[in-house]
C-alpha cells in the first residue's frame, strides 16, 4: 500500500468517526435493572456526552448513582434510606444502584430481596464498566455521584454519607 493510500483510508475513517459521533444516538446506551417497574427486570437507557461532561437517563429526572458492592457493610447501612428516597421523591428524582459485580439475575433478585433493595439497580458488568468510566473511575464503595435533569454533575461524596446531607443535595435539585 502506498502511502497516499493509507492517506486517504485514514481521511476517509476520520470522517466515518466524525458522522458516527455527532449522530442523535451517540453516547446513547441501554443497561439492564433489577427492580425496574412492578420489582421486575426492566431497562434504563442513558445518555453520556465526554465533550459536555454531562450523563442523562430516560426518565429525564434528577438522580443518584450509588455505587455499592454485595460485601460493603457501610453500602448496606445506606440502603434504607436510598429507598427513602426512591419512595419519597419516585416522582421527581431516581435512585440508581450500580453493584459491582455480575451476578446474573436470578442471583441479582436475591441479593436485593435480602438486603431488602427497592431501587434500580445496574449489575452487568459493562453497565457497571460504563458508569465506572463515566464518572471518572471507582475505587471503592460507597460512592455517591447527584445528577441534575440536564445531566450536569452536582455533588460527590465518598464513602458514607449521612442521610440528611444527601437529602440536603437532592432537594436542592429537585
Amino acid at each position: 500500500m502506498s502511502f497516499d493510500t493509507i492517506k486517504k483510508a485514514a481521511f476517509l475513517v476520520g470522517i466515518a468517526l466524525l458522522f458516527v459521533s455527532c449522530s442523535k444516538n451517540a453516547g446513547e446506551k441501554n443497561h439492564i435493572v433489577l427492580n425496574g417497574k412492578n420489582g421486575e427486570a426492566g431497562t434504563i437507557t442513558t445518555y453520556f456526552s465526554a465533550s459536555n461532561k454531562t450523563l442523562k437517563i430516560d426518565s429525564g429526572k434528577p438522580f443518584i448513582l450509588f455505587f455499592t458492592s454485595t460485601t460493603c457493610g457501610a453500602c448496606a447501612e445506606a440502603v434504607p434510606y436510598m429507598n427513602y428516597f426512591e419512595e419519597k421523591y419516585a416522582d421527581r428524582f431516581e435512585v440508581i444502584g450500580v453493584m459491582n459485580g455480575d451476578l446474573g439475575l436470578e442471583k441479582g433478585f436475591e441479593v436485593l430481596k435480602a438486603k431488602n433493595i427497592n431501587f434500580k439497580v445496574v449489575s452487568e458488568v459493562k453497565s457497571v464498566d460504563y458508569f465506572s468510566r463515566a464518572v471518572g473511575g471507582i475505587y471503592g464503595t460507597p460512592v455517591f455521584y447527584l445528577y441534575d435533569k440536564d445531566g450536569a454533575l452536582k455533588e460527590k461524596f465518598l464513602g458514607l454519607t449521612p442521610q440528611n446531607r444527601l437529602e440536603e443535595s437532592i432537594k436542592e435539585i429537585i
